[in-house]
C-alpha cells in the first residue's frame, strides 16, 4: 500500500508519464470519485447524465474508463492528473463505509477514495461534493485531517424526485469551473447544430410543495397559457407562453415551510451568440426574429412577472400583468376583450 500512495501524491514528472502512457494525452475533465458500495446505482446514473452532455471520453469512471493491461494507480493518477473538477458523490454510508476488519475506510491513509480526495485537494483541482439518496454532509470532525476542507465545500443535491432540477445545478456548478458541454451533446437530434440551452430562474415562496404548485397551475390557468403536460406528482407543468416554445414550470420542496418553483426556459447558449444572432421568441403575443439580448432580456422579464402572478394568486390576490408580453400589450388585449 506504500507503493499505492506514493504513486497517487507524485506531481509532475510522474504525472506526466502517467498521462502520456495512461490516458494517450486525453483530457478527462471530470473525475468520479464514489464508493461502489455506498452509491453504485446513483453514481451510474450520474455518470450516464454527464456522458450525454461532456462525451464519454471526458467523463472518468475508474470500472469502465481504465486501459486494460496497465497499471491501475497510474491510470488513476493520470485522470486526476488531466481533470479540471472531481465530483464526489456522497451516499449514505460513504463516511462509515467498513473493511472486513470493522476498520472504517476512510481513516486508512491507503484507502483509495481518501487518496483521492487528497490528491486533488493538495493539487488545487476543483472539487464538488455530490449527495445522494438522501445523504448530508460529513461534520468536519469525522473526517481525517486532511480531508476537513471537504466539511465547508458547497454541495449539490441530486435528489431522485428532481433529478432534472438538481443536475442542472451540477452543470452549472461545472461551468463556473470551466468544464462545459461538448458542442454537440447527445441529447440533441443528429446533424442538429445545438445553440439552445436551458436557463432556469427561480423564487422560494412561504408555502407547502402542494399550496405552491396549486397557486402555480392557477396563474397558468387565469393567464390562460396553453399546457402541455401536467403531472401533480411531480409538482411539474409544461406550458406555451404566448405561442412560445415550451417552457416548464414546478415546484420542489425547500426549507420546512417553504417551496421553490422553478422556471426552465430555453435560451441561447452564451458561446453561441455570434452563431445565433438573431432567433425567434414570442414578444408581442406571436412569433419575431429578434436579437439574443432582446430574448435574454424578455426571459428575465417574463420570469419575475410570472413568479409574482404565482405569489398574487397564493395570496389570493390574483394575476396582474401578463409578462410573456411587451409592456402596454396586456393592457390594450384586455381592453379588446372587453369590448
Amino acid at each position: 500500500m506504500t507503493a499505492v500512495l506514493k504513486s497517487l501524491s507524485l506531481g509532475g514528472e510522474m504525472a506526466q508519464e502517467s498521462q502520456s502512457e495512461t490516458t494517450q494525452g486525453r483530457r478527462w475533465g471530470i473525475f468520479i470519485s464514489y464508493r461502489r458500495s455506498d452509491s453504485a446505482p446513483s453514481t451510474g446514473r450520474l455518470v450516464a447524465d454527464l456522458r450525454r452532455y461532456f462525451g464519454k471520453e471526458r467523463v472518468y469512471l475508474d470500472i469502465d474508463s481504465n486501459t486494460s493491461a496497465r497499471n491501475y494507480i497510474a491510470e488513476l493518477n493520470g485522470a486526476l492528473a488531466t481533470s479540471r473538477a472531481v465530483i464526489a458523490v456522497l451516499g449514505p454510508q460513504w463516511l462509515e463505509t467498513r473493511d472486513p476488519n470493522g476498520r472504517r475506510r476512510l481513516d486508512a491513509p491507503e484507502d483509495l477514495v481518501r487518496v483521492e480526495l487528497e490528491t486533488t485537494l493538495r493539487n488545487g483541482i476543483a472539487l464538488i461534493p455530490v449527495l445522494v439518496q438522501g445523504a448530508t454532509m460529513p461534520p468536519p470532525h469525522l473526517l481525517p485531517p486532511s480531508l476537513k476542507t471537504l466539511a465547508y465545500l458547497q454541495a449539490v443535491r441530486l435528489a431522485t424526485e428532481d433529478w432534472a432540477y438538481d443536475f442542472g445545478r451540477l452543470l452549472e456548478t461545472l461551468e463556473d469551473h470551466a468544464v462545459l458541454p461538448a458542442p454537440q451533446p447527445d441529447t440533441a437530434p443528429p446533424g442538429e447544430l445545438t445553440v439552445l440551452t436551458t436557463k432556469r430562474y427561480e423564487r422560494t415562496l412561504h408555502a407547502t410543495r402542494r399550496r405552491a404548485f396549486d397557486a402555480l397551475t392557477g396563474a397558468i390557468e387565469l393567464l390562460r397559457y396553453p399546457v402541455t403536460e401536467t403531472s401533480p406528482e411531480a409538482a411539474q407543468v409544461i406550458f406555451h407562453a404566448n405561442r412560445g416554445r415550451a417552457v416548464t414550470a414546478k415546484v420542489i420542496d425547500a426549507d420546512p415551510g417553504w417551496s421553490k418553483v422553478v422556471l426552465e426556459l430555453p435560451t441561447v447558449k452564451t458561446g453561441a451568440v455570434v452563431a445565433a444572432s438573431a432567433v425567434v421568441a414570442p414578444v408581442t403575443g406571436g412569433a419575431a426574429f429578434v436579437s439574443v439580448p432582446v430574448l435574454w432580456w424578455w426571459q428575465r422579464r417574463f420570469a419575475g412577472g410570472f413568479f409574482d402572478n404565482v405569489e398574487g394568486v397564493l395570496e389570493g390576490r390574483g394575476v396582474g400583468e401578463d409578462s410573456s408580453l411587451l409592456p402596454g400589450v396586456h393592457a390594450w388585449r384586455n381592453r379588446k376583450r372587453e369590448l
